[in-house]
């Protein structure tokens, strides 16, 4: 440490009683960096004033009120402890980051490990960064297509299950029903409540909060939605109708149809009227608009 830094250095530093010359010659030293990033994270806690002035003071008055033993207070310890008090404050830090995308919107976000993840929108995921070799663990919410690089192993929570991965390419999709897994490419391993699902390269499955478990094959190599197309494979439309409210930022009103009657298919994300048409011609309902952004729709 610089010999400028003595007992008193770092009380003026942290009172700005520095002169000019005095803080440029700390900031060129190695130890300035970190205490200037201990005070930036400090700053982010409301602490009491402490008023060393005042405290000093107060100390002093008892000493003589009470004729006792006078203990010389050590402004070198006092700043240590400071200091110490501020580094403890850096392990209660939340140093997980997250990322989150909006109606329409998609987002490529690259991991610690160099794994990649794409998210579909309105969709989020958060994870420990700082933390990540020991806490490799992913929070999914929404849909996201991940690709795994080869050796790299993490985990994909969602609120109804678990996904475990090693060196593979694949999609989860959630809902507050659901959670939904493809593998493209390698083994996942999923669990949903007491099932355990293991999925290899062209098979998906889809897990409902009921327990119930529904399994199929794909062909493509990656999510069609990565190419601005949403597709389902025999699912409840009430589940296709949110996804087209989240990909258009639009409210839908389906009250007099029958959301439980099942859909596989797809629409685009390139033109909503050709999407409603797509969806819910086939099916005989119509589509109306009743405002910019509101449908309402009707059986025929």
């Amino acid at each position: 440490m610089n010999k400028r830094i003595d007992e008193g250095f770092l009380q003026r530093w942290l009172r700005n009683e520095l002169t000019e010359v005095e803080l440029k010659e700390f900031q060129k030293t190695s130890d300035y960096a970190v205490y200037e990033k201990i005070m930036k994270v400090s700053a982010d806690f409301e602490t009491p004033d402490f008023d060393f002035d005042k405290v000093y003071a107060n100390l002093n008055d008892r000493i003589k009120t009470k004729k006792s033993k006078v203990f010389k207070l050590n402004w070198k310890y006092i700043a240590a402890a400071s200091i110490a008090l501020l580094v403890g404050l850096l392990f209660f830090v939340d140093t997980s980051v997250k990322y989150e995308t909006s109606y329409g919107e998609k987002m490529a976000v690259l991991l610690p490990d160099s794994s990649q993840v794409y998210l579909n929108s309105k969709a989020s995921i958060s994870f420990n960064e700082k933390n990540w070799d020991s806490n490799r663990k992913v929070v999914l919410k929404g849909e996201a297509f991940f690709k795994v690089k080869k050796g790299k192993k993490f985990k994909v929570v969602t609120d109804l299950g678990n996904v475990s991965v090693l060196g593979t390419q694949f999609d989860v999709q959630t809902s507050k029903d659901y959670v939904e897994v493809k593998c493209f490419e390698g083994k996942v391993s999923v669990v949903s409540g007491n099932e355990k699902n293991i999925l290899t390269g062209g098979k998906a499955s889809r897990s409902f909060r009921n327990g119930v478990t529904e399994n199929w094959g794909i062909s493509n190599q990656e999510p069609l939605w990565k190419n601005g197309e949403s597709s389902f494979q025999s699912i409840a439309l009430k589940y296709v109708i949110y996804s087209i409210e989240n990909q258009y930022g639009i409210s839908i009103k389906a009250d007099k149809i029958n959301l439980e009657q099942k859909f596989t298919g797809g629409y685009t994300h390139s033109d909503l009227k050709v999407a409603l048409k797509t969806v819910f011609e086939p099916m005989k309902i119509d589509v109306i608009f009743t405002g910019e952004n509101t449908v309402t729709l009707l059986k025929r």
